[in-house]
């Protein structure tokens, strides 16, 4: 975890993610108290974010903010945001089974599941997911507030741009340029470079690009 001059975390969130690191909290934790504050809904997760923190002190206490992928992260956007703004500073959070390469660096707000093997060299974002199992190959970069499902991995010097999905054994080769907003949720293995905005998913399993109609 992060390291700042706070002793506990205010997990915020609803889901899975937010689940699981409750449950493995005192592996996790680093021996940090933790206050638990979950979320109704995620369509309203900054004005409820706002409230839940209204009376919780930002000196003392840092955030985790904990949800799964849904609408390519911005609800986890609007939590990290929100509290961000209210003078929050954020935890990074690890599972301890996973091996991390002492030159990786890795933004806060992040979460690295269990097992996950980050190489020499690697780069992760702010507010960005790495599942449990992913492999991130030397010198792979993820941007801010991305995800990275389980087993899924990333090729050595692929760059991954900010607000990107990549799916549940998704296996992205070397070298590509993978841009932003993109997800890529089919899983197999990717040889080539995708523009912004590109989806491949159930729904679209050859991409598909998503135009600003403005």
């Amino acid at each position: 975890m992060n390291a700042n001059a706070s002793t506990a975390v205010a997990l915020i969130g609803v889901g899975q993610l937010f689940d699981a690191i409750e449950a493995h909290w005192p592996l996790v934790g680093e021996g940090r108290l933790l206050h638990t504050l979950r979320l109704t809904a995620t369509d309203d997760a900054g004005a409820q974010t706002a409230a839940l923190l209204a009376s919780v002190d930002p000196t003392r206490t840092a955030f985790f903010a904990a949800l799964d992928s849904q609408a390519i992260n911005h609800a986890r956007l609007d939590v990290y945001a929100t509290a961000r703004l209210r003078g929050f500073r954020a935890a990074s959070v690890r599972h301890p089974s996973a091996i991390v390469a002492p030159d990786a660096r890795i933004g806060e707000n992040c979460w690295i599941g269990a097992g996950a093997l980050l190489a020499r060299g690697v780069r992760i974002g702010h507010n960005t997911i790495v599942s449990d199992g992913v492999r991130l190959d030397a010198g792979a970069q993820l941007g801010s507030h991305g995800w990275v499902g389980a087993g899924a991995s990333v090729g050595a010097r692929t760059q991954v741009g900010p607000h990107a999905l990549i799916g549940a054994d998704v296996r992205l080769a070397a070298d590509l340029r993978i841009g932003r907003h993109c997800v890529v949720d089919v899983p197999g293995t990717y040889a080539e470079s995708l523009a912004d905005g590109t989806f491949i998913d159930p729904l679209f399993p050859l991409p598909v690009r998503i135009y600003d109609g403005a």
